[in-house]
Order: C-alpha cells, then sequence, then structure tokens
C-alpha cells in the first residue's frame, strides 16, 4: 500500500465556514484542535471516525470539539479503512501532538486486527500566523506514525 502526504497551501477557510454557518468562533479559540466537517456535492459531513476520535481524546485528557452547534451528519462508509476527521489546528506547535492522537487512536483501532490491512485518510489545516497548511494522508494504517517522522514539519512554512 503507497503512503501519500500531501503538504499545500489550504483552500478551506475555517473562520468563513464558521461565519456562514452561524458558529462561534470562540469554539476555535477555546480549543486545542477541532474537528471540521468535509464539503461534498450534498452538504458538509464529517467523516465516519469523527465521534469515536473525539470520545478518544477526550479520554486522554485533551481540549478537542466538533465544529458544530447542533446536530452532525456522519460520512459513513463500510469498510475497515479509517476515514478520520478534517482537523484544524489554530497553532503550528500542536500540529505533532495532533499527529500523535490520531496514531494512538489508529493503534487502538486496529488492536486485534493487526493482520488485517486498513487505509487511513486524514487531513490536517494548520494555522500559523496568517498562513494555512492542509496536511493530506492516505495509506497504510500501520505506518502512519513513521511516515510523518519522515518529513520535516518546519520546512512546509518555507515559501
Amino acid at each position: 500500500m503507497k503512503n501519500d502526504i500531501t503538504i499545500k497551501n489550504s483552500s478551506m477557510d475555517v473562520y468563513d465556514y464558521c461565519e456562514k454557518n452561524g458558529i462561534s468562533l470562540a469554539k476555535i479559540e477555546e480549543n486545542e484542535f477541532v474537528a471540521v466537517p468535509a464539503s461534498y456535492e450534498q452538504g458538509h459531513f464529517f467523516a465516519q471516525e469523527t465521534i469515536d476520535f473525539l470520545k478518544f481524546c477526550r479520554e486522554n485528557d485533551s481540549n478537542h470539539n466538533i465544529l458544530s452547534d447542533g446536530d452532525i451528519t456522519v460520512r459513513s462508509l463500510h469498510s475497515f479503512d479509517i476515514w478520520m476527521p478534517i482537523i484544524f489546528i489554530a497553532q503550528s506547535v500542536l500540529l505533532p501532538f495532533a499527529i500523535n492522537m490520531v496514531s494512538n487512536y489508529i493503534w487502538e483501532k486496529m488492536k486485534g486486527r493487526e493482520t488485517e490491512n486498513a487505509e487511513v485518510d486524514m487531513t490536517f489545516i494548520v494555522k500559523n500566523g496568517k498562513k494555512e497548511k492542509s496536511i493530506h494522508y492516505k495509506g497504510d494504517a500501520k505506518t502512519f506514525k513513521e511516515s510523518f517522522e519522515k518529513i520535516d514539519l518546519n520546512k512546509m512554512w518555507e515559501e
């Protein structure tokens, strides 16, 4: 299974999404990172792992939330693949922490199924001052953490 990490300038304006959907910007500022819905033709949907991942984060004493003030719609896919929510990180220094949390969640999810192949689809949107970068991972669940260890996350801000 090929692992692919794509880093590019983010085209998703989380603050604009909040404004259009009547969501308080304080929600972003009060949390270390926030799960954001992905945009599809049919509307905005959260990834299937969103609820379980945020429960996992809260159990591990972290300050995380879902970017929604009402009911949420989760896009469910029927496979063992791990479809993670888009994670908005308001400060770039928190990116290694977020990668570690996702890695720990994947490891927990794979317990008892170590011999099965599972693919992870994950996007981080990271804010650094006025810049935002999108980091998308699509690849083997077993090598998620190692894939991120191979790149210099500080160099992504150089232009």
